[in-house]
Parts: C-alpha cells; structure tokens; sequence
C-alpha cells in the first residue's frame, strides 16, 4: 500500500491510500478507455498461425520454406505487439484481418496468402475465443483458491468465535465467525467445480472444422488441436461453428454465480462493518473517501463487487438469447457474444482478488461480536430444543411455550426463568426446569457446544468440516496445477514443432 497522500477528493484522513488496482477496480470505466474487443485474442490469434502453419507445413499442404517464412513472420509479429509496437488497424475489419494483412505487407501474397488454407474466420474465431476464455478460466480458479485459502486459514483461527447468525437480517441462532466463513469458503468451492467443468465440457479444438463442414485438404486436426493443448478436436464441425456463444455463456454463467456469492460476501462485510453491527473494520486500502464529507471511510470495492454481479447477470441473459436464433452453420450475430464475455472477464476477474484484500486485512472486533451473541432472544431455537428432549415434549408444544415465555420476557433479549414456568402453566404442563437449566440453554457459549449436528458450529462439526473443505481446495489446486503443466507441455510441443519446420525450410 502507498503511504503518501495523492492528489485525490479526499484521503487525508487515511492512513494508507488504495493500491492502483483496487482504483482502478472500483472506478471501472468511468475515465478508462476500454480497449477493443480483438484486443484480447492478438497472442491467441498469434499462437494459433502459428500451429496452423506448422501443421500445414508438417503436412505438406504448403512447402516447408513457406511455412518457415511464415513462422518467422509470426514470431516477429509476436515480438512487436508484447513490445506496443503493433496495434489493430480498424480499418482492417478484425484480428485475423490484421495479422494476416500484416504478413502479407512484410512477406507478400506469395507466402502469406497461403496462412488462410483450410481454414475459415469462422473456425478461427471460436478457436481464439476457446483459447482465451480457457486462460480465464484458470486464471478466476487460481484467483478463487486464493481467497478461499485465505477464509479458511481465517475459519480455522476464529471457530471458536461467537456472533449471532442471521435471517430476514434478525438474530436467529448463534454461530461463530469461523462457520460463517467457511459458508463462504464452501460457496467458492462450487464456484471452482463449476469453471473446471467448463474445462471438460469445451477444451476441444474448433480449427479445421472451416465453415463449418470441413475441408478437402488433407489436414491434421489431433495435430493442431495438440499444438494448442486441448484435449482433442471437435466430434463435429457443424455443432463446433453452430453453437459459437456456448462456451462464452457457460463461463459468464460460472462467472454470475461466483459473483453472486461474492456479493453476499461484499454484502455481509459490509453491514458488519456499519457503527450499528461494530463487528469488523475495513482497512483503509479496501475504502475510499466522500468528496465532501471528511469523516467518512466508505466500502466502495466491496459495493462495486454487487454492481459488477448485476452487470453480469444481464450479459448472461444477452448470450442466453443470442444462441437460441442460430441456423446451422455460422451466424455473424453470434460476433456480439465476443463483446460480452470479454467485458465479463475484464469486470469479474480482479474481484475475487480484492475480496481477498479484504479479508487479509480487516480488523476484527471479536469482543463486540461476542456481545452480540446475547442479544435479541438469539438462543431461543436451542432452548425450544433443550426444553423438548429433557420433558419429552413435542417440538410443536415446545415451540410455543417459549414464544408464549419470549413474548413475557420483552425487553431482556433472553427468556427468563419465570417467564418460561408461567408459560408451562398456560401450557397446562408442569416441568421441573431449573433457573441454572434456563440460564445454561441460553449461554451462547454453551449452545454452540450443544448443536452438534454436522456442518454446524458445533467445535467437532467445524474441525470435520474445515478438514473435508481444505481436501476439496487441495484436489482444485492438484487440477490446477496439473492444467498449468499441461498448457507448458504444449507451449514447448509447439516451439519445437516451429523450431522443426524453420529448419527443414532453410
């Protein structure tokens, strides 16, 4: 975090300001210009000549000189635009446009003109999409294992302890501040099932499906799909080009429901942090400052997670709608699916990043928590509970006397002793219960002791839990792993395979 003071509306009242990311996070757009959509595919449309051109060459479908002029070409290209030295022309209509008009300025139509073989834009395009929406698939997984890390090394440090757990926003039961966090950590690890999922169902390799129904060309697609590291090529190429927007609609679907979880978590921080609650602070570099108001330290990163949730939502909605027109074969509508998604990503990636910050750095207020933990008649579920087991009573009977003993005992945020025996007598029941027995079934930290009950805050339940919680997180950040040593054996496939053609070509 910086620590001096920047030129801003307000901060002075900051011990540190925010780092740029979470600005430029929390500011969006609003002075931003937001590149181009195509912008985002230049190293994926690269990459993809690339292996087109080595399979075309290893093939004999171009000469080998042909494609070792090509491959130079690429790796040229490649070096200006990682350098800021190539940007999009607009006037060249797309990527593909770009790059290969740029091949053919630099090496003539004698050579370049044959990159296009056997091949389309149509299976181009949804093979740079597959390709980056790949990449930000196990990007948002590395992001997501890291936060719910940080919960649940948080979970296992604060199980013990007590708040008030919540519905309709009242007091309902008591809980601890380690099971709300691991509600949150399990939350994620759906989150992360749901993008690993995506890997399974579309990491199969579109390029040579053409227009949409093949080529006469003698093409190698396990080759090409290799070079690119899917798991192999389209079944079909009619369903590969037809259903363009399928694979951007499941990842932004992904995408919604972790943002959904995200904005409960932003929620939740936030009303916690409120005077009201007293329950937490935010670190100054996770707020920002009023333009007028001095005093005041506002959780906007959190806020702006909530609106990017809503933001993606109406993206899902528009993909969702954009497949259900398609004919078969390719349908340039379905270009507007590329607009989306990559919005999506550029939103949605950083946020479970700065929910991270967040969590790191917060200040917790475990006492005040504590002293909420006996307010409100939290604990009246459990002495329902108590009260059944220990006079057999049945729950529904159980359930009234104390609501009849809550209502008398207005103002006292617990059930008095006396109050539950006059209930008991309205019941026309009689039941031994002690004043120690009301008094001990409303202790806060004698309830959680009581709900034992699997996947509660129950101090066995939690330990069980959290271990079962960290072994699902283990097997995602094994599948990560494996996907990144996957994706470098690939990279190296292609780079000796270039490296193969260039010299036969000399």
């Amino acid at each position: 975090m910086k620590t001096q003071q920047t030129n801003k509306l307000w901060g002075s009242a900051f011990g540190v300001t925010p780092d740029n990311a979470v600005i430029e996070f929390t500011a969006g757009r609003d002075v931003a210009v937001v590149p181009p959509a195509d912008a985002a595919l230049v190293p994926y449309d690269i990459r993809l000549n690339k292996a087109h051109t080595v399979m075309l060459a290893k093939t004999g479908i171009i000469p080998l000189s042909d494609g070792a002029k090509l491959l130079s070409g690429l790796i040229m290209l490649d070096q200006l635009a990682a350098k800021g030295k190539w940007t999009l022309d607009p006037t060249r209509e797309d990527v593909h446009s770009n790059i290969e008009s740029w091949l053919t300025d630099t090496l003539g139509i004698e050579v370049a003109g044959k990159l296009h073989t056997a091949r389309s834009r149509n299976d181009q395009v949804v093979t740079d999409m597959k390709l980056y929406l790949r990449d930000g698939v196990l990007m948002q997984v590395n992001n997501c294992i890291t936060l719910i890390q940080s919960l649940l090394e948080l979970a296992e440090e604060t199980k013990g302890v007590l708040m008030p757990g919540f519905t309709h926003h009242q007091h309902a039961m008591v809980t601890t501040l380690g099971h709300t966090l691991a509600g949150f950590a399990a939350m994620l690890l759906r989150d992360i099932a749901r993008f690993t999922a995506w890997h399974t169902l579309h990491n199969h390799c579109p390029l040579g499906s053409v227009v949409s129904y093949g080529t006469s060309y003698p093409i190698d697609r396990k080759m090409t799909a290799s070079l690119l590291g899917f798991d192999g090529p389209d079944h079909n190429s009619l369903d590969a080009i037809t259903n363009r927007g399928e694979a951007e609609s499941d990842v932004v679907y992904a995408t919604a429901i972790m943002m959904n979880h995200l904005s409960l978590i932003a929620e939740t921080l936030i009303l916690f942090a409120t005077p009201e609650f007293g329950m937490l602070t935010l670190a100054d570099g996770y707020s920002t400052g009023s333009s007028v108001m001095p005093q005041k330290k506002n959780p906007d990163p959190l806020e702006v997670v909530k609106g990017k949730a809503a933001f993606v939502h109406g993206q899902l909605m528009g993909l969702i709608g954009m497949g259900k027109g398609n004919f078969i074969g390719y349908n340039r509508d379905s270009q507007w699916a590329k607009y989306m998604v990559t919005d999506v990503l550029r939103e949605c990636l950083p946020a479970p990043v700065v929910i991270t910050g967040v969590i790191r750095t917060m200040i917790l207020h475990k006492s005040h928590m504590e002293s909420w933990s006996t307010k409100g008649f939290v604990s009246a579920t459990v002495l329902m509970e108590q009260l059944a087991v220990a006079f057999q009573l049945p729950m529904r009977v159980a359930k009234v006397v104390v609501e009849k003993a809550v209502k008398a005992s207005a103002g006292q945020d617990k059930v008095t002793h006396q109050s539950l025996i006059a209930a008991l007598g309205e019941m026309g029941l009689s039941c031994s219960v002690t004043p120690m027995q009301v008094e001990l079934w409303q202790d806060p930290h004698h309830t959680t002791k009581l709900i034992a009950s699997y996947g509660g805050p129950g101090k066995n339940s939690i330990k069980m839990s959290l271990k079962k919680l960290n072994k699902q997180l283990n097997v995602h950040k094994m599948w990560l792993d494996s996907k990144k040593k996957s994706g470098k054996a690939s990279e190296a496939l292609l780079q000796n395979a270039m490296k193969s053609v260039m010299k036969g070509g000399e």
